[in-house]
């Protein structure tokens, strides 16, 4: 009887090609409304999951009249927030070294930067190839050096750099620095560009190339993902209170960024959900007329089958 079933269906769409294109053009539309909304939210979500949504970026703010910072970072402030504010794990600089760098014959302009020890993996950037740093080549100042994925292949496209040298230009001085590591494939994020650029420890940075390289970046890590918003709040009022001016420091918090850009996808996510459950309604309105025109237009076969002896649920089957 299903077989039977199936078979008068499948002579219906050929004999209603029209009317069955239409259908199914309505149904995919309403799906397909509904798949995009869904879709885009759960995208967005996933590239924040690859930031670091527990660290907070704090720059110093400026005096627009005098040109001149309202706040300097260095070591006794970095202690200071250590001692002062609540829910502090660590607290990061980052300062900006510019240069060159080259291997062999290739050479390339490249941003050089100066991080703590533990930055890279704070930021949520892995290291495909090779090590990340650790607290002994920080106490150390050694000369090495941890490179972006497309920055490493410029350098050294004949494969693995791992062990090899590099020449850096910083500051007007030559320093030749091993290459311990190799960043995965990252999207840049607020003030790193992972694939193109190169990171040493602060501490060789302060300690061998420049003893007066000032902190540009301060990045705070949370000790739990959950009061990452109440931090913001205690450092903005930290600043406040070690400046006195609201524009002291520009406390950036990713989290607050994200959730703020994720209600806005919410918004768009009801909007489109607003617009497809109409959609539904129209599209539901026209399949019942067509149901309505097919059990019309058998009237008679439905008449001929009963007399032949077929129940109800061998009608329903049919149209079903």
């Amino acid at each position: 009887m299903l077989r039977e079933a199936f078979f008068l269906a499948l002579d219906s769409f050929r004999t209603n090609k029209l009317r069955s294109a239409l259908s199914l053009i309505g149904v995919a539309s309403v799906v397909a409304v509904t798949s995009i909304a869904a879709s885009g939210t759960a995208d967005i979500q996933g590239q924040f999951k690859d930031f670091a949504l527990d660290a907070i970026q704090v720059f110093p703010g400026w005096d627009r009249n005098a040109g001149v910072r309202l706040i300097t970072f260095d070591d006794a402030l970095i202690s200071d927030i250590s001692r002062s504010v609540d829910g502090v794990k660590a607290v990061l600089p980052r300062s900006n070294l510019g240069g060159s760098l080259a291997a062999g014959r290739v050479k390339t302009s490249a941003q050089v930067i100066a991080v703590a020890s533990s930055y890279i993996e704070a930021m949520g950037a892995t290291i495909e190839v090779g090590r990340p740093f650790d607290g002994v080549d920080e106490y150390r100042r050694k000369a090495i050096v941890i490179l972006g994925s497309k920055l490493a292949a410029d350098l050294f496209p004949e494969g693995n750099p791992i062990g090899k040298e590099v020449s850096a230009r910083l500051s007007g001085a030559s320093y030749r620095l091993e290459v311990i590591g190799v960043i995965a494939h990252k999207e840049s994020f607020f003030v790193d560009d992972w694939d193109t650029s190169a990171y040493v420890t602060y501490a060789f940075a302060k300690g061998r190339v420049s003893a007066g390289l000032e902190i540009e970046t301060l990045t705070v890590l949370a000790t739990s993902p959950t009061g990452i918003l109440m931090l913001g709040d205690r450092l903005e009022a930290y600043f406040l209170g070690r400046t006195g001016s609201p524009e002291g420091a520009q406390v950036i918090s990713p989290k607050k960024w994200a959730d703020s850009n994720m209600q806005v996808t919410k918004t768009i996510s009801l909007i489109l959900s607003g617009i497809a459950a109409i959609s539904l309604l129209v599209g539901g309105i026209g399949i019942m007329n067509i149901m309505l025109v097919s059990v019309t237009e058998r009237t008679r076969e439905i008449g001929i089958r009963k007399a032949l002896g077929a129940t109800p649920r061998h009608i329903r089957a049919q149209f079903l």
